[in-house]
């Protein structure tokens, strides 16, 4: 890529916050960067294409929508771990097991109001992608945290990988640019650019703190299924 063009990747100022806003929000759908950006479909899309290109942003098919999150960002064991999580129904029925080790899909489908076909299905995909295990004894089966699940409740899944600070160096790296990590922590990463044409440098924060997944539920009048001091995971 040419210096011109290195330069334009991310010191455009909507492709810049475009970037940064699904650093900060992975996995968001088309129609929620319009809403977030405030942008016409055509000229987000444009951008989009520029970044996935650029190999800074993936975009996969996910439950029937397309979704964007940064790659490399975090580890893609973590991605979808979230991605999986995204429903208020499936983060219950994680809450759940989290709270029921060894429960059966009868009674989550009961505590939780929430139709057996439901509860099986977000079973299935939290399965699939290691945030549950299944266990089957005789005719029922029992469910219990996987060791995705149970890194996710540890919080270790928020996190900024060392290899995505290098790739994205890499891609801001060229000679007038002198790009330096001024800050980064395990919730996010400071990188300072020289902009002498620009008369001022510019910075680029990729923050975390914004996308941590809580299971920490309002007690309601009536008994509610999930017990209120439920731990959280991506906090401390």
């Amino acid at each position: 890529m040419g210096k011109q063009k290195r330069m334009a990747l991310l010191l455009h100022p909507f492709r810049k916050e475009l970037y940064q806003v699904l650093c900060e929000n992975p996995g968001t759908y088309l129609l929620e960067l319009v809403d977030l950006l405030e942008s016409p479909l055509g000229t987000l899309t444009w951008h989009l294409r520029i970044l996935e290109r650029e190999g800074l942003v993936k975009s996969i098919k996910f439950a029937g929508k397309r979704l964007y999150y940064p790659k490399m960002l975090r580890s893609e064991e973590a991605e979808m771990a979230y991605l999986t999580m995204r429903s208020d129904t499936a983060q219950k029925v994680f809450a759940f097991v989290v709270n029921n080790s060894g429960c059966y899909q009868e009674q989550m489908a009961e505590a939780l109001s929430v139709h057996h076909d439901t509860v099986r299905w977000h079973v299935s995909r939290m399965e699939k992608v290691g945030l549950i295990k299944v266990i089957r004894e005789g005719r029922k089966k029992r469910h219990y945290l996987a060791d995705l699940g149970k890194n996710l409740m540890k919080g270790s899944l928020n996190t900024i990988t060392e290899a995505y600070i290098l790739f994205l160096m890499e891609k801001l790296e060229d000679g007038c640019l002198n790009p330096q990590i001024i800050e980064t922590t395990d919730t996010h990463v400071t990188i300072r650019i020289d902009c002498p044409e620009r008369g001022k440098d510019c910075f680029i924060t990729i923050n975390l703190t914004d996308w941590e997944f809580h299971l920490i539920e309002e007690e309601e009048e009536n008994e509610s299924p999930i017990d209120p001091e439920t731990a959280k995971a991506g906090g401390n």
